[in-house]
């Protein structure tokens, strides 16, 4: 009687095993039905993880956003590297949809030439991509629109900016959101407006400024900065006085930004004093902030660089020397923060006599740097440039530091009031009196920058003649990092707190080298090919210009001609088309492979496992029975 028990399990063994395999299929059925929105982000960087900062825009978003991404399928052409991007915008998009909770719209378009849908695309300020010699063009862009149809686009989306992803999305997000200008206020004594002495020319920089931004002028003694403006630039305060400063502590008190240009010696002003007029101290008068704040720049000391030194021409002995003056550096991009998006495709930036910015014992605040020194660096006393410089003897002199020193920095984290005991006397108004702040309502979001010299004229552009006509160049980035800043400082906490995130590609090693391969077997093939299409192309359209041009039908022969020639077009391109396909042949197989792999080797491993752990368990149990019944 032991057969039949044991045929019994057998059975019984053999039904479970189906039945898991049942349940396996179908609860894998279910899953891809009930939780389509589900998902798992297992990439190294979290690249379609959306940050907190981005969470908290999309939260904030009141009216309807309607987003339209332009993707043309010939954008294939152009290889993996822009496929799989688009790819990832592509999930990012739906991601931020999901997250929107149906305050934001996805279409998408698939531009094709001269149809409605490139015209779409040109209408939203799209930038086309030529992808081939007959001028074809492609889209891959985002625009957006609003419910008061403000339009707001990313022309095109460059995989050189993949790290910046994130922020590109969310920037164009947030202006959708929030379309209004955004007001800066502009107070210090630096003469951005310009002044008496320089006919009131406005500085390059703020021009560039007005151009995106709704700029206020704050002069003289302020009691407030109005509540609309969104962030105040503040370059060289040398005579602010105490109630302007609690004007400024109040604004940061109550979540205002901050980009603040002041450093131990402003050459450019300096330039307009009287020979040996000794300049305001524009540090001390910020210190009672700078002290509140958490950072200090050291005063009396600028950065000399000699790495990064701008080479002059002096008199010394009598004859005209050529040398490098450490006082007026140039930061390369080697020098800029590489995970902030202030910092991104800024090339150079260019400092005269900057100053160090440093952290203060017990800070609460925390200091990131955006721009550094090289390491062949040292402090300088200002006083040794401020009368007579001698570039020559300031090299002699130069001893490095072995270290780097910071020019420009993010300042965030919670702060406290300047003014603990209460408003200064000079403030009168009631109203602002009562109401006083003495605890932010918002971590400090501030730009430090350890220099106004990077605000003048002549530390980042030449001015040229050309037919009797004036125009300036840009010689450096100086005017970009203002304006990134504001823009980054401009935008939501959210904006100001997002980074870089780690760049989307991992190379397939493999499959790259079978394409290298592949290329250097197929491509001279396929120039001959082409070489020979274009040649047979322009022997048609040669025959067809002269029946044209001459007015004169082409002969029997001449037709015939033709008709040869467009059969053998047919055949090149037939050539062609091989060629092209056995480069990616290899690949095309690997990848088969690959997906198979992916679609049903985990699945069948797992089910592997399963059925294993079965049989184990059946052969422990056989067992187990048998030494019970030995």
């Amino acid at each position: 009687m032991a057969a039949p028990k044991r045929l019994d399990r057998n059975l019984a063994a053999g039904v479970a095993i189906a039945l898991a395999a049942i349940f396996f299929v179908a609860l894998n059925v279910f899953v891809g039905a009930r939780f389509t929105s589900a998902r798992v982000d297992l990439t190294q960087d979290r690249l379609f993880t959306l940050a907190d900062g981005t969470r908290q825009v999309l939260a904030a978003i009141d009216e309807p956003i309607t987003l339209r991404f332009y993707r043309s399928a010939a954008l294939d052409r152009l290889g993996p590297y822009y496929t799989a991007f688009a790819d990832r915008v592509s999930d990012m998009l739906d991601e931020y949809v999901r997250r929107s909770h149906g305050k934001i719209r996805l279409e998408r378009y698939d531009p094709q030439p001269y149809s409605p849908e490139e015209d779409l695309a040109l209408g939203d300020g799209l930038q086309g991509i030529t992808v081939s010699n007959d001028g074809t063009q492609v889209y891959f862009g985002i625009a957006g629109s609003n419910s008061t149809d403000d339009v707001s686009a990313i022309p095109y989306l460059a995989p050189e900016r993949a790290r910046f992803l994130e922020y590109d999305l969310t920037r164009l997000v947030f202006d959708l959101a929030n379309p209004e200008k955004k007001a800066i206020a502009v107070l210090g004594d630096y003469p951005l407006p310009g002044n008496q002495l320089n006919g009131f020319r406005r500085a390059g920089v703020l021009d560039a400024i007005t151009q995106f931004f709704d700029v206020k002028y704050l002069y003289g003694s302020i009691d407030r900065i109005p509540d609309k403006v969104s962030v105040a630039l503040i370059a060289q305060p040398e005579k602010l006085d105490e109630k302007t400063l609690y004007a400024i502590d109040q604004f940061v008190m109550r979540g205002g930004r901050l980009l603040v240009f002041v450093d131990p010696y402003a050459e450019s002003m300096a330039a307009t004093r009287p020979r040996g007029a000794k300049a305001p101290d524009a540090i001390a008068t910020m210190e009672p902030l700078f002290a509140a704040w958490g950072v200090a720049i050291d005063k009396g000391k600028f950065v000399g660089d000699a790495d990064a030194a701008s080479r002059v021409q002096v008199v010394q002995n009598g004859r005209n020397v050529v040398t490098d003056y450490i006082a007026w550096i140039a930061m390369g991009a080697k020098n800029f923060a590489k995970d902030d998006v202030v910092m991104d495709g800024l090339k150079q930036i260019n400092f005269k006599s900057a100053g160090a910015i440093r952290a203060r014992d017990g800070a609460t605040t925390k200091i990131t740097p955006l721009i550094t020194s090289n390491d062949q660096a040292m402090e300088v006393a200002v006083d040794q440039i401020r009368q007579m410089p001698d570039p020559v003897a300031l090299l002699k002199a130069f001893a490095p530091a072995g270290k780097r020193f910071v020019l420009a920095a993010r300042v965030s984290g919670p702060v406290k009031s300047a003014f603990p005991d209460g408003p200064p006397a000079s403030v009168t108004d009631k109203a602002i009196r009562a109401a006083q702040l003495s605890k932010a309502k918002a971590p400090l979001a501030m730009i430090l920058v350890a220099d106004s010299d990077v605000l003048d004229d002549g530390s980042w552009m030449r001015t040229q003649s050309l037919l009797g006509q004036r125009f300036n160049v840009p010689i450096a980035n100086n005017a970009d990092f203002t304006i990134n800043a504001l823009d980054n400082l401009s935008g939501s906490r959210g904006l100001i707190g997002l980074r870089a995130r780690g760049l989307g590609r991992r190379p397939f090693e493999v499959i790259d080298a079978m394409q290298r391969s592949a290329s250097e077997r197929y491509r001279a093939t396929e120039q001959k090919l082409l070489s020979q299409i274009d040649g047979t192309k322009k022997k048609i359209d040669d025959l067809q210009r002269t029946e044209k041009e001459a007015g004169v039908l082409l002969t029997a022969e001449q037709q015939r001609a033709i008709d040869d020639f467009r059969v053998k077009m047919i055949d090149l391109r037939r050539q062609l088309r091989d060629v092209q396909h056995a480069l990616r042949e290899n690949v095309d197989r690997l990848e088969t492979r690959i997906r198979v792999l992916d679609i049903w080797a985990v699945p069948a491993v797992l089910a592997l496992v399963a059925i294993g752990l079965a049989l184990y368990r059946r052969r422990r149990v056989t067992r187990a029975y048998a030494h019970g019944h030995g």
